[in-house]
């Protein structure tokens, strides 16, 4: 535990406390509280970086008070590039290397630390694509009051929830800058006097000035991401209304039609001239379906062997599972519908068991 009844230690969370406090007057009133949820998340996952998506979702409902499922938890995790466990673990061991770093300087205030610290701070960690974390710093900001909350004012971790990408990257740089600031001053000058305190805060404010061009700059690119996610979720609420049961299940019925026609075709069945209209519009549709980049996750009517964690995604008809190795043969109801790349669950795929008789 850090010892905040140094008098260093005690300006340096005054700090951090001013840093958080002057980026929250910022933000619009409740105009960052879908970070909230993708935080509370990141920070489960920082106190135990094995859980699973189920047992999230468990404790997000038992402390938070929410209504989580399963695939709730696994929704933010791929829509914060986290849902790989070997790559999200590595994030996390980098967040608790960094924030053991951060802490060694903070506490030896020796530059020789702060450099091993700030070397670490640099590496980037890469997702599965071979880009860098956008989540990396928010999980740093997150970790350091998880691993220390002796750090917080009593409101600080609670506030940063609220904060995106580019605030925590922008707090991190605070924190680095505070960290910087009392590196390489000796113990014993803990009091120090008036010409060092007024330098600290010169170099503070000089920091602060270089940095607003960039603040602006990521919140701009920050604001068209947004935007452009905005467009993504329109689109996928479209599709998943098409495809609910109160609109019959369209994307499914689309698929299957489509299908039927080209057997039809393929055993050369003579149809009538006046429904030719109607296997073209079929044809239409399928295809501004998968020029929308909206795909089935499984081939319909299929059977299929299959496991308890194959099935927890799905919506399953049949006997429970006694155990995670047990196998089921299940038929494919309907397919489910992801977008892009798998990234976007629109639908899950509907399935039943199959009797052995």
């Amino acid at each position: 535990m850090i010892n905040i009844s140094d008098p260093i230690v005690k300006r340096f969370i005054e700090n951090l406390h001013k840093a958080v406090d002057r980026k929250n007057r910022n933000l619009s009133s409740g105009g960052y509280d879908d970070y909230v949820l993708e935080n509370r998340i990141m920070k489960l996952f920082c106190e135990d970086k094995a859980l699973t998506p189920r047992v999230c979702a468990d404790r997000m409902n038992s402390r938070y008070k929410t209504d989580l499922y399963n695939e709730d938890v696994i929704k933010v995790l791929k829509s914060t590039r986290l849902s790989y466990q070997q790559k999200r673990a590595e994030l996390i061991d980098w967040a608790e290397a960094l924030v053991k770093a951060f802490v060694q300087a903070l506490e030896s205030r020796k530059q020789k630390d702060f450099d091993d610290y700030n070397a670490l701070r640099g590496k980037n960690i890469q997702t599965r694509e071979g880009e860098r974390y956008k989540v990396q710093d928010r999980i740093a900001c997150i970790m350091l009051y998880v691993k220390h909350p002796e750090l917080d004012t009593g409101n600080d971790a609670a506030t940063i929830e609220r904060f995106g990408n580019v605030y925590m990257k922008h707090f991190l740089f605070d924190a680095s800058d505070f960290l910087k600031n009392i590196c390489g001053k000796s113990k014993s000058g803990a009091k120090g006097d008036k010409k060092d305190s007024q330098q600290e805060k010169i170099e503070l404010l000089e920091n602060m000035l270089s940095r607003s061009d960039m603040l602006l700059k990521d919140l701009q690119d920050e604001f068209d991401a947004r935007i452009k996610q905005s467009h993504q979720d329109d689109l996928v609420e479209f599709f998943s209304r098409l495809n609910s049961e109160k609109y019959g299940c369209i994307l499914d019925a689309v698929l299957s039609a489509r299908n039927g026609v080209r057997q039809l075709r393929k055993d050369k069945v003579q149809l009538q001239p006046e429904i030719g209209g109607l296997f073209i519009l079929i044809e239409r549709f399928a295809q501004f379906i998968r020029d929308s980049e909206i795909n089935p996750i499984l081939k319909p009517g299929s059977v299929k062997d299959m496991r308890l964690d194959e099935v927890e995604s799905c919506d399953y008809e049949g006997s429970p599972f006694l155990n995670t190795t047990e196998v089921k043969r299940v038929k494919v109801l309907s397919p489910g519908w992801v977008y892009k790349n798998k990234d976007v669950q629109i639908s899950r795929p509907r399935l039943k068991e199959v009797s052995d008789e």
